[in-house]
């Protein structure tokens, strides 16, 4: 009896010891959950589709090295493409330096950036993010950014202020507008004949006269234009037509629109709103000008499709993945388009070519053409030795000469002013290696950007000097009327995406980061944070290091070269 009783005990505590450790095993589980949704934290998911989103950490530490530091310096960022502004200022919300909700965007851009994101089943509505996941998701295009942030909630009122250079696509009587905007969603059947219905974002905005003293005033409901989300035409803002009825409204913003002349007088206006809310600077170089390479090109009688062909051509040579591969594969790029260039301008086609720098009769054509294919094993030699071979995007041997040569082949054809067009733009990736589009769009294309005049409906106009520093005047009359300091500013630079000049983009940036510091006394310019994935990183593209040229040519000795008679 005694021996049963003992036997009972040691199974009531034998099932016990069991249970605490089945309930520390659940308890380990979701701590890892909370810890993966934490948006400061990583786990193995997170790190696995992020890779591409910063080169290391320093972009993560930077704001909370701040906060611990318990500095009042000004966070400034400085980022390439203007979606990749949102990892900083979710962070900031995350870590308390601005609200999670309900602060107030200040977008000094020559563009609006007010487009719906392409996907949105994927990004948060009416809550904030709870990885970087989500964060990373509404990286989507350059324009998609602001609405992105305003379905969190973490921006309520935007103020978009518009330069003076682009008057002429805008009405007189928009030079200050309110409107008032309303998200929310309503169900929709989803695939046809089957009886699902899922929730589609819509949204309903009307304007205001001049003030914000009939926000929320949904007396009148046939005052309120209202759309659903477009499926079917991606590009589309304004989708089918619904009544205010049938948007089941969860968030509300304002978006007001003013002009670079009257931004001083209604910013000053705007100073209770600035007391009780997170302010957010955030400036486009753009807003000084806007440009693309694509004219050089048009200049000269250069086709659009010749430098698409060249830029597939690129895709299939040159592989990488991140901005010092990018870097990389431009330094190999450039140096073979100088060396076309250095063949060429020893052709009998150029009138003034009787010999070549050896004091041999000029070449035709033909014979240069030759040279450059019999030098393509020496080319890819040339790669391999400079420790880079894995740029090649194809293993086989037999392949990546067949790929190498038919993008030779082409570059010959172009002329020698083309050529230095070429090289002095350049080749990137089409979108940052931190766009969520990345692995599907991020080859490797001649560096013009996107906006081009072909595909492109914006306005262009190439500043001067005078106009560069006059715009600047303008930017530091708008912050000084700004009620306070600003909680952070970001400041794009729109460079890969082809609008802001590439040539100026240098100077802007020395102007703009010299104005906020003249407006504002905690703003220290050497401590501005350069953001991982910059085109060309810290100094620009335009001041990238292109010193393989020589080495190339070094590596084509003279003795290889008079062997050949080029």
């Amino acid at each position: 009896m005694i021996f049963i009783k003992k036997w009972q005990l040691f199974v009531k505590w034998l099932l016990f010891l069991i249970t605490i450790f089945l309930l520390w095993h659940i308890v380990q589980h979701f701590l890892k959950i909370a810890s993966g949704n934490s948006y400061n934290s990583y786990s193995q998911n997170d790190k696995v589709d992020l890779d591409h989103w910063s080169l290391n950490n320093a972009d993560f530490e930077w704001l909370p090295n701040i906060m611990k530091s318990k500095s009042d310096v000004l966070p400034i960022v400085v980022v390439e493409e203007h979606y990749e502004v949102l990892k900083y200022w979710f962070q900031a919300a995350e870590i308390g330096l601005i609200s999670k909700s309900r602060n107030i965007l200040i977008h000094i851009d020559s563009h609006v950036d007010g487009a719906i994101p392409y996907d949105t089943e994927h990004i948060p509505w009416f809550r904030f993010p709870v990885n970087r996941k989500e964060v990373h998701n509404m990286m989507q295009r350059n324009d998609m950014f602001i609405v992105a942030a305003t379905l969190t909630g973490l921006v309520d009122h935007v103020v978009w202020v518009w330069p003076g250079w682009d008057a002429t696509n805008h009405e007189s009587d928009w030079s200050h507008i309110i409107f008032d905007i309303q998200f929310g969603y309503l169900k929709v059947k989803g695939d046809p004949g089957i009886d699902i219905y899922k929730n589609d974002l819509c949204a309903c905005w009307k304007v205001l006269n001049d003030s914000l003293k009939t926000r929320m005033d949904t007396s009148k409901k046939e005052t309120w234009s209202c759309h659903r989300r477009n499926f079917t035409e991606i590009e589309a803002q304004d989708g089918p037509m619904i009544s205010y009825n049938e948007c089941m409204i969860q968030a509300t913003a304002v978006f007001e629109v003013m002009s670079e002349t009257k931004a001083s007088t209604q910013l000053l206006k705007m100073y209770p709103a600035f007391v009780s809310a997170g302010v957010i600077l955030d400036i486009d170089e753009d807003f000084f000008g806007c440009w693309s390479d694509m004219f050089a090109f048009q200049k000269l009688g250069t086709l659009q499709k010749s430098i698409d062909l060249l830029s597939e051509l690129v895709a299939d040579v040159l592989c990488a993945e991140s901005v010092i591969d990018e870097q990389t594969a431009d330094k190999f790029y450039t140096s073979l388009v100088n060396l076309v260039i250095v063949l060429k301008s020893q052709s009998c086609d150029l009138s003034t070519a009787h010999t070549n720098k050896l004091g041999k009769p000029c070449k035709k054509n033909i014979e240069i053409n030759n040279f450059l294919i019999e030098s393509i094993p020496m080319l890819i030699g040339f790669l391999s030795d400079q420790g880079e071979g894995h740029l090649l995007c194809h293993e086989e041997p037999k392949l990546q000469g067949l790929s190498l040569q038919s993008m030779v082949q082409l570059l010959f054809n172009f002329s020698i002013k083309e050529l230095q067009i070429l090289s002095d733009i350049g080749i990137c990736f089409q979108v940052s290696p931190s766009s969520v589009y990345f692995e599907n769009n991020g080859n490797l294309h001649v560096c013009h950007g996107e906006n081009t005049p072909e595909r492109s409906e914006v306005s262009f106009h190439y500043p001067s000097t005078t106009e560069i520093f006059s715009q600047n005047v303008t930017l530091r009359r708008i912050l000084s009327s700004v009620f306070r300091k600003p909680d952070i500013i970001t400041l794009c630079r729109s460079v890969r995406d082809g609008y802001t000049p590439k040539q100026l983009h240098t100077v802007i940036e020395k102007n703009i980061l010299k104005t906020i510091s003249n407006a504002y006394r905690s703003a220290d310019i050497e401590k501005v944070h350069f953001d991982n994935n910059l085109l060309g990183g810290r100094t620009g593209w335009h001041q990238r290091k292109r010193d393989w040229v020589d080495k190339l040519l070094e590596y084509i000795s003279i003795d290889y070269v008079d062997k050949h008679n080029i």
